[in-house]
């Protein structure tokens, strides 16, 4: 149901990131693209997106960021919301600030959560002029994880990434997550990796995620034998992970962050006090976090 839209306001929404529990490359397709299969989750590391609205004309952005992140023109905040704009036809003029904490290429989908939480907010605040297929295609345009954020929970992405479907029986899982000082591009991570179709574990069935053990004998990705080699550094953190007591560690997405899975949120964080001191020396950002059931892009004033 659309609701009257409001000309201006100031508000704020969180913005998820995600793991890849399982990524399998199926084969390269016509378009360039590849056919996917993968098993995703959001996990509670956010960035902060705050909107002011009913201001002059036009659609701006600033971005706080401990990391650089490129052109703010390239920013998908930015094409989210102009995209938006064209669509609904509205709003005139929004002012946009995006406080980053998730690392930027990561394999974390932080770019791609932005870009659905503002279509997500923008469309809430003007009274859903935008309705659900439209909202797709606008977020499939902006990327290919894009979709997955419109409702983040743990699912099951095919296709290019974009056919989902969502899976109930995951547990919250305690996560520590571990970023290098080495961000890796998706386009490139492609370049060197190859399709997968065998090798590995099998996917998991629905049964085998309702438990930590049966999350980590499943855990895949198939960028890992290509990028490792390049990225010596991405063997380490797993190694460490590992020898700090985690049950599974993992290469997410494309890369570069790698993350354990642990038995529960004492055994998590015991790891990272563990690691504190090399992550330190090293520049590795530690982020203990757990994934969610689902997250809510609630409008907060």
């Amino acid at each position: 149901m659309r609701s009257e839209p409001k000309t201006q306001g100031l508000f704020h929404v969180a913005s998820p990131a995600k793991v890849t529990l399982h990524l399998r490359i199926l084969r390269r397709l016509r378009n360039g693209h590849h056919a996917v299969r993968i098993l995703l989750a959001p996990v509670s590391v956010y960035d902060r997106l705050s909107f002011a609205l009913g201001g002059p004309a036009g659609v701006s952005l600033t971005v706080q960021s401990p990391e650089p992140l490129g052109a703010v023109e390239d920013n998908l905040v930015l094409r989210a919301a102009r995209a938006f704009a064209s669509a609904a036809g509205r709003p005139a003029g929004a002012a946009l600030r995006l406080e980053k904490r998730i690392p930027a290429g990561a394999g974390l989908g932080g770019g791609s959560g932005n870009a659905a939480a503002t279509l997500l907010a923008l469309n809430r605040w003007c009274g859903h002029p935008v309705g659900p297929q439209r909202m797709h295609a606008l977020a499939r345009a902006l990327g290919a994880d894009v979709p997955f954020f419109l409702a983040p929970r743990p699912a099951w992405a095919e296709g290019e990434g974009e056919l989902l479907r969502p899976v109930a029986a995951l547990p919250p899982l305690a996560l520590l997550i571990v970023k290098p000082p080495v961000s890796i591009g998706t386009g490139g991570a492609y370049a060197l990796a190859r399709a997968e179709a065998a090798g590995g574990p099998a996917p998991a069935r629905e049964s085998d995620l309702r438990s930590v053990a049966g999350v980590a004998a499943g855990l895949f990705n198939a960028f890992e034998p290509a990028l490792f080699p390049a990225y010596p550094v991405l063997g380490q953190l797993k190694a460490a992970l590992l020898g700090a007591g985690a049950q599974g560690a993992l290469l997410s997405g494309s890369g570069s962050a790698v993350f354990g899975l642990f038995a529960d949120a004492p055994a998590r964080d015991a790891a990272a006090a563990a690691l504190a001191d090399r992550a330190g020396r090293e520049g590795w950002r530690l982020l203990p976090c757990h994934t969610l059931r689902a997250h809510r892009y609630d409008l907060v004033f």
